[in-house]
């Protein structure tokens, strides 16, 4: 079940050893929380067509709110073995 849906989420990712074409810039899309992961999917032509991430993958997550600029969620997520 989806317990909230956001529009116009922007995702990038900082710190990716040999980042792939995927992973490159800030990706514009929709976020879908539900009960065990977030859920990110692009929109447009973007080649990450979508991102998952489950909550026990999340580390050192916190909640930004700087002054001049938007509020935004920061944290690190470790691929799933066998994941990229």
């Amino acid at each position: 079940s989806v317990l909230k849906q956001c529009k116009d989420v922007e995702l990038s990712f900082s710190d990716v050893t040999g980042k792939p074409e995927a992973f490159k810039g800030t990706k514009k899309g929709m976020l879908y929380l539900t009960p065990y992961r977030m859920i990110f999917v692009s929109k447009g032509k973007d080649p990450m067509l979508s991102f998952m991430m489950p909550f026990y993958l999340v580390k050192g997550c916190s909640i930004e709110q700087p002054v001049f600029s938007a509020n935004y969620i920061k944290g690190q997520i470790q691929a799933e073995a066998g994941g990229m």
